[in-house]
């Protein structure tokens, strides 16, 4: 059995081989429109990845299949940085659900920025909107020895100079957006040539869904709106109710068997705020909107770790690596996955797959 987890792409099936998760949007790499009242300076165009000395820098010379790190060749005085990867893409899906997610954060801003970023959302919304091809190739070169930084310091850092490089960089929100890298090998061929796949990704708490207002178009343009008055919220008699009855058609955690009440959480499949932020109370307190999940698998499903499909199947996503997957009990490969019973569900279901799970339910279906 392959090891690797599968994923389709634009209808064409990969093996995830490897991945860098969680790399943090560094203020100093924000573009200058973005960044935040605190920090100065008007932004780089590299990325840091890591370091490339030690045990770390091994794993990310594998994960690259690069090893020649900070070793920046000269000519005629001019610096030549040499050539990491030609085989990167960024995807139209991925960026547009990112300005989904962040759109709040854009309008509210909890974070205090130089500027109102609100300004340019639309702006950026339209530059990705309107490109042509789902996949957005570029390349990739080695910008560790940079002029600034610090002698010895080992910091591996990467650029581009494709548009799309520039575009994605306008994009990010500092600090509450990370870059996921898959590095993938393509099913159906013999291609020795990994692919690299650049994700971003927002924060659980400063994504929409939890956010005190929601938008629930597919994708949304901003517009100053007038405060609303807060929405009432169901008692804590309905609130037990909810719990008692989701319990009572789901006595136990599909994951762990548990049926221990105190163990389990009425996990919303909707998210209880967006439902009371739409104004349908009924939606929150519906036990057909809820699932008895133990603590962890709760949080793997509350913040988009995992979906279930239509007719009930556990979909994995990416954000999480196989050994992770299998120190949880989980193998998102098995063909007998497990299930769970979706009658009456669908709609609840079909929220969470677009808007809470944080891969594409299209890339496993």
């Amino acid at each position: 059995m392959n090891p690797f987890q599968k994923i389709k792409i634009d209808n064409q099936e990969y093996w995830i081989v490897d991945s860098i998760q969680n790399l943090r949007a560094e203020d100093s790499f924000i573009h200058r429109n973005n960044k935040l009242e605190l920090f100065k300076g008007n932004g780089e165009a590299r990325k840091y990845v890591g370091s490339y000395k030690g045990e770390k820098g091994k794993a990310l010379s594998r994960f690259f299949e690069y090893d020649n790190w900070g070793n920046t060749k000269e000519n005629d005085g001019k610096r030549l940085y040499l050539p990491i990867s030609t085989h990167c893409f960024f995807s139209k899906t991925n960026l547009l659900k990112y300005l989904y997610d962040a759109r709040v954060e854009y309008t509210q801003q909890e974070q205090i920025y130089k500027n109102d970023i609100a300004l340019y959302y639309n702006e950026y919304f339209e530059t990705i909107a309107t490109l042509k091809d789902n996949l957005l190739p570029f390349s990739i070169y080695d910008v560790s020895d940079f002029i600034d930084n610090e002698k010895n310091s080992h910091r591996a850092y990467i650029r581009s100079d494709d548009a799309i490089w520039k575009q994605w960089r306008r994009l990010l929100l500092p600090k509450i957006s990370y870059l996921s890298i898959l590095k993938l090998m393509p099913v159906a061929t013999n291609n020795t040539k990994p692919l690299f796949y650049f994700r971003v990704f927002l924060d659980y708490q400063f994504r929409s869904i939890v956010h005190s207002k929601a938008f629930n178009e597919p994708y949304y343009t901003i517009e100053h709106e007038s405060k609303k008055e807060r929405r009432a919220t169901p008692s804590r008699e309905g609130s037990q109710k909810y719990r008692k009855q989701v319990l009572e058609y789901m006595p136990q955690c599909p994951f762990t068997k548990i049926s221990d009440e105190r163990l389990l959480i009425a996990s919303h499949i909707k998210p209880y705020k967006v439902c009371i932020d739409e104004n349908k109370e009924d939606e929150a307190l519906d036990y057909l909107n809820g699932l008895s999940l133990s603590p962890t698998y709760d949080k793997l499903f509350d913040q988009g770790y995992l979906t279930f499909a239509n007719d009930g199947k556990m979909i994995c996503g990416t954000q999480l690596s196989i050994l992770t997957w299998e120190r949880l009990n989980i193998n998102p490969n098995a063909k007998n996955i497990m299930r769970i019973y979706p009658q009456k569900r669908e709609k609840y279901l079909e929220y969470h797959q677009k808007y809470v799970f944080l891969d594409d339910i299209h890339s496993f279906i």
